[in-house]
């Protein structure tokens, strides 16, 4: 297994600093996976800002030790929005497209991924998605689509006519969920929100953990934030290697690992508070809280709301028609009147 390769003090442990010097004590092609998402120098406070040259200069060499340490069957998926300054607006995926390939990896898929909610802005159409790029290195890469399946949205249609008419037309065990992925994005009311202002929710990182990697297989995050990969890791029976260089990061990360109160009795969010109620058989959590979402109270998981992704998918379909056919709208078309 490739775990073997890697020394012990570097598995399944979150390292605290600069990832291209984890990266350079990783042995060659000794992952099965590398999911992250990597600063996009827009001058949020993890980030120290620079110019686009020099940004992406400096993650060149990080895709460098990145290729070097992925195995031949692995996949690299690169999760990036948009670089902005004040007039310019750069999809950061158009940047980093020639310097993966240039590496020698194989583009498998280009994934967009909508955000139905975020900043509204006023001199250009405000932004509603974000970009996965999944790269690898041949064509007998890992590839899981039985895990990853959602369910069809006719799973009774039959053949009407030939050979097979009266079977169903579609896998009984669902559909391929597409390049478009519609996965809320971690913001205020979610119960995943810490305190980084751009998380990962866990399950978009599932999905691409399920789908391209088995049990016992290492998975890296050079870039792992508040802990969601190594979270999902822990949960799906991986292993884990990852660094990141913000110290209280690392500190909710580790804590969301552990899954249990600090001195407090808090926790880092809603949804490590929920899941330790479930194990703790906890009907009343009234004795505890979590750091975000102040005004908000713990509540265990019966009463939480939370959709799968299929159903996002279709609400922003139907908010997105919505708009089209909203009388305000059709105002203000050409040849609709003033």
């Amino acid at each position: 297994m490739s775990s073997d390769r890697i020394p012990a003090k570097l598995l399944d442990h979150l390292h605290h600093g600069d990832c291209r010097e984890l990266l350079r004590r990783l042995p060659a092609e000794s992952i099965d996976l590398i999911v992250t998402s990597p600063p996009y120098n827009v001058g949020k406070a993890y980030e120290v800002r620079a110019t686009l040259a020099d940004y992406l200069a400096r993650q060149t060499a990080v895709l460098a030790e990145c290729r070097r340490v992925l195995r031949p069957t692995g996949s690299l998926f690169w999760q990036v929005g948009t670089y902005v300054d004040d007039v310019r607006h750069i999809p950061l995926d158009l940047k980093f497209f020639p310097i993966i390939e240039g590496l020698g990896l194989l583009l498998r898929n280009r994934i967009v991924w909508l955000r139905p909610h975020g900043l509204h802005a006023t001199r250009k159409f405000s932004g509603r998605h974000e970009t996965i790029l999944w790269f690898v290195k041949r064509g007998d890469h890992k590839f899981f689509l039985d895990a990853v399946r959602v369910p069809q949205k006719y799973p009774d249609k039959k053949h009407w006519k030939g050979a097979r008419a009266g079977q169903l037309s579609c896998d009984p065990l669902g559909k391929n969920p597409g390049d478009v992925w519609a996965f809320r994005n971690v913001r205020h009311n979610h119960e995943e929100h810490t305190v980084h202002p751009a998380q990962f929710p866990t399950d978009l990182v599932e999905r691409i953990v399920m789908a391209t990697t088995e049990p016992g297989d290492v998975v890296l995050d050079p870039y792992l934030g508040v802990g969601t990969v190594p979270l999902v890791c822990r949960r799906t029976g991986r292993r884990f290697v990852g660094a990141e260089i913000d110290a209280d990061y690392v500190a909710v990360a580790r804590q969301r690992l552990a899954g249990e109160p600090d001195e407090q009795g808090r926790f880092p969010n809603l949804q490590a508070l929920r899941e330790y109620a479930e194990r703790q058989g906890l009907a009343d959590v009234a004795a505890y809280s979590f750091t975000r979402q102040t005004g908000r109270r713990a509540t265990t998981r019966r009463l939480a709301r939370i959709h799968p992704e299929p159903r996002q998918l279709e609400a922003f379909v139907r908010q997105t028609e919505g708009e089209a056919a909203h009388p305000a709208y059709r105002r203000f078309r050409p040849g609709r009147g003033k």
